[in-house]
This record gives C-alpha cells, sequence and structure tokens, in this order.
C-alpha cells in the first residue's frame, strides 16, 4: 500500500520527480564511467605482460645501432644468453626465457651481403659481424655507416622503394608457458612448431601472411635468408604483443642472422608469489653488471603506457577522490533539496491527522525508489559512456617495448581491453544512491517535522 500511494505521489508531480531522478543519474554515471575507464585502461595497460606470462621484462637501452642488414630494433642492445641463467639461478625466479628481436631489410638493397652455400646447397647470404669480420659476442655493431630505415631521404632518392624491413623474432624452439610464443598459444597455430633441427623454416604471424598472400609450404627471403620454408601460420589475436613479430625463427637462426655472437635482446621473467620487485631488480642489476639495465614490471609498464610519472598518478587519485565527492554532495543535495520544497505538503498531512512516523516513512520509500531507479539507470549510462571513451582511445606498446620500426608497412596493433561489467561495483554505488538520497531526505523531512502545520501551509 505504501510503495503504491509513494510510486502514484511521485507520479502526480513529474517535474520536481524527475529534475531529483536527473542529479542522481548525472552523479551514479559520473561515478561508474570514471570507475569503469580507469578499469579498463589498466587491464589493456596489463595485458602485453599477461599474455607474456611474465612479470618482468629485461633490456639494455644504448644508443640505435649502425645500419646493417640485420639488426636490433631502434635502441637495444644486445644481452650475452649466459646472463639468462644467472638470472635463473636467483631464488625469487621461477622461469627466465630470452628472445632476439631483429629487424631484416631486403637483402637486395645492401652490397654487404654476400652469397654462400649451406650444406643442402640453398643459397643464402651471410653477414659480416664486424669490420674485420670477428666475432663480437654482443659487443656494439660496428658494420657500415648510420642510416634511415624508411623509404624516404636519401634511400628513397636512390631509388630503394622497399625499404621497409621484416620483424623477426628468434624464439626457443622448445615452448615454456613464458615468452613471444607460449607453449598454450599453439593451439592457434595453423601447420607446426619448430624441432630442434628445424633451421630454414620459419613461422608467420597470420596477418602478416595474408598481406604477403604466403600459405604454408610457401617460401619466404628474410634479409639475409633466401627460402624460408613457412611451417606454420599463428593468430596472436588483435592485440599488441611485446615481442610480437612478423615472421618467427628459431632462437639460433636468429643469432646466425645477426652476427653479434650468442645474445638475445629481450628476457622474460616470472617470478614467485609475493616478491619484492625492488629486491629483484637489483639482483638483476647485479647480474647483468649493468645499471642501466631497463627492467619493465606491471606497474612501470602501466606507468609508461598511460604516460604518468608518480606525481600524476597521485593527481588521478585525487581526481577520483574528487569525482566521489562531488557525486556525493550532488545527490546529498538533491535529495535535500527535494524534500525541503515540500514543507507545504508535509504541513498538509499533518494537517488532515498524519502522524510524523507516517511522513517519514512515505518520505524514505519515495527517497528509496528515486535512488534505486537513478541509481540503476545512472550505471547503465556509465556504462555506455565508458564505451564511448573507449572505442575512442587508442594506445600502443612503449617505444622500447614495439619491435615495428616508424616506417613498418605493417599494421602495428594497438592495446584494447573490453570494458568490464563489475555487477557488485553497479550493486554498490546503487545502494549508495539509496542510502544518501535517504539519509539526506530524512534531514530534511526531521527539519520539517518541527514546523507546526501552520508554519508549514504557510509556505504554499
Amino acid at each position: 500500500m505504501l510503495i503504491k500511494f509513494s510510486l502514484k505521489n511521485l507520479l502526480s508531480r513529474p517535474r520536481r520527480s524527475l529534475v531529483s531522478l536527473a542529479g542522481i543519474i548525472i552523479g551514479v554515471a559520473l561515478f561508474i564511467s570514471v570507475v569503469l575507464i580507469l578499469k579498463s585502461a589498466q587491464a589493456a595497460f596489463n595485458k602485453p605482460l599477461a599474455e607474456a606470462g611474465a612479470d618482468m621484462i629485461v633490456q639494455l637501452q644504448g644508443e640505435p645501432c649502425v645500419w646493417s642488414i640485420v639488426k636490433l630494433p631502434t635502441d637495444l642492445n644486445p644481452i650475452p644468453s649466459k646472463l639468462i641463467d644467472k638470472i635463473k639461478a636467483l631464488d625469487e625466479v621461477v622461469v627466465a626465457e630470452g628472445a632476439l628481436i631483429t629487424w631484416a631489410f631486403p637483402v637486395s638493397n645492401q652490397s654487404q651481403a654476400i652469397r654462400t652455400q649451406d650444406p643442402s646447397g640453398t643459397s643464402h647470404a651471410g653477414l659480416l659481424a664486424s669490420k674485420d669480420g670477428k666475432d663480437t659476442n654482443g659487443a656494439p655493431c660496428t658494420t657500415g655507416p648510420a642510416g634511415s630505415f624508411c623509404a624516404t631521404g636519401e634511400h628513397a632518392a636512390s631509388g630503394q622503394s622497399n625499404f621497409s624491413p621484416i620483424v623477426v623474432v628468434g624464439v626457443n624452439p622448445d615452448p615454456v608457458e613464458i615468452g613471444p610464443i607460449k607453449k598454450s598459444d599453439l593451439k592457434n597455430i595453423q601447420g607446426r612448431y619448430f624441432t630442434k633441427e628445424d633451421s630454414y623454416a620459419v613461422i608467420l604471424d597470420k596477418d602478416f601472411a595474408r598481406t604477403r598472400n604466403l600459405k604454408l609450404e610457401d617460401s619466404i627471403d628474410i634479409g639475409p635468408r633466401l627460402g624460408n620454408k613457412v611451417i606454420g601460420i599463428i593468430d596472436p589475436g588483435y592485440d599488441a604483443k611485446i615481442a610480437g613479430a612478423q615472421v618467427f625463427v628459431p632462437l639460433k637462426v636468429a643469432i646466425e642472422m645477426a652476427g653479434r655472437g650468442e645474445i638475445v635482446d629481450i628476457i622474460f621473467v616470472k617470478l614467485k608469489g609475493g616478491i619484492n620487485t625492488a629486491v629483484v631488480k637489483q639482483k638483476i642489476k647485479k647480474a647483468l653488471s649493468n645499471d642501466t639495465v631497463t627492467i619493465t614490471t606491471s606497474r612501470d609498464y602501466l606507468s609508461s603506457v598511460a604516460g604518468f610519472s608518480n606525481l600524476a598518478q597521485k593527481l588521478m587519485l585525487a581526481t577520483f577522490l574528487i569525482v566521489v565527492l562531488i557525486v556525493f554532495l550532488l545527490i546529498a543535495k538533491t535529495a535535500f533539496g527535494s524534500v525541503l520544497e515540500r514543507s507545504s505538503e508535509v504541513g498538509t498531512l499533518k494537517a488532515i491527522g498524519w502522524q510524523d512516523q507516517e511522513i517519514i516513512k512515505l518520505i524514505v520509500m519515495e527517497n528509496s525508489i528515486l535512488g534505486f531507479a537513478g541509481g540503476l539507470l545512472g550505471s547503465v549510462l556509465g556504462y555506455l559512456v565508458s564505451l564511448v571513451y573507449k572505442i575512442n582511445l587508442v594506445s600502443a606498446l612503449p617505444y622500447y617495448l614495439n619491435p615495428y620500426p616508424p616506417c613498418s608497412q605493417y599494421l602495428v596493433k594497438t592495446l584494447s581491453a573490453p570494458v568490464p561489467i563489475f555487477i557488485n561495483v553497479f550493486l554498490f554505488t546503487i545502494l549508495f544512491a539509496m542510502i544518501i538520497q535517504v539519509c539526506f531526505g530524512l534531514l530534511a523531512t526531521l527539519r520539517i517535522l518541527k514546523l507546526t502545520p501552520i508554519q508549514a501551509l504557510r509556505k504554499l
């Protein structure tokens, strides 16, 4: 009976009810949209590390390498492979896996390539590891002049129209649950994965294979190596991946192509649970004997991708708290003001014999209905706002984790994550709106009840 009367009372004054409802909807939508946008962005930024199965990414940055047919991307420096064992030996580390990311340029565009024959008779091109041909074993490369890697400038002027490199990553032929291609990723492969005996065999990214019109058993030239057989095509999904590539080869092949000795340029590290990452960072730097090593964790990664310094993250937290305060005040003002406007109505009810408790029950019921409806509609509106924001948000891997050159003709993937639906957050917000609406409506009601019926009726 009370619910029917409360609904009828709200519907009899649609303008006042809609104004109160709008205030609640706006406040709740603001809160929900901020929460969902932050959660969606955090999920998108953390996804690449999670999909690589790693807690840490270890790299060395330095001056960009000078030109060579197969080079390390941008400013990545080589890490001797033997250092992976030092990292594995740390008590806090579960597993560590290295990979070698390279850029392989078309061999026809560089006169430094020399033709050789492998035992099977397949023709391919070798590389000079250094000016004197000696194994540099991870030392900075010195072959050739510095140059552009795009089909512009000096290379475009010389008629080299296709100078965009292929991104090639050397991976372990024994897949584990960490790295660019994990054991669990093999369910998405067409064909097969590498064996230890494979040499002139490659696995292609699905989109790259499509754009090059390549299929299983076809051959592809990558830098100095000609006639590589496509044994697999893998679908890595739509999101950007750390050490993602157009072409995957066995790690030993990538090492041979780079001609820099037994090296990797990225190490994936999985830690034991509850480990202090700051302590592990220091141990890894000590193991590598290099204080300039770049170690990226999920926290560092989120900060880098989002472009936030620690100060900016604190400002973001402050902004979130301000949003909560604004929502609180907006709903409170709406509830308090709408009840105070009903002074004359309360006076009329008292004049015809309504008891204070009956009036309080009526106001509580009406505000509960408004709070529930406003919270529900506001949650839906906030979710829609976060969807629109997510559609227009384009985020990419930070440059030091993105292996693709700026001039790449291949579509570089971006970071994305669906807008989460947190039922508990929605329920909490609806309950929060109802409680604020009821509490401040009750305060206003108690204030009005202090008036005599005549004083209240004078407000007509």
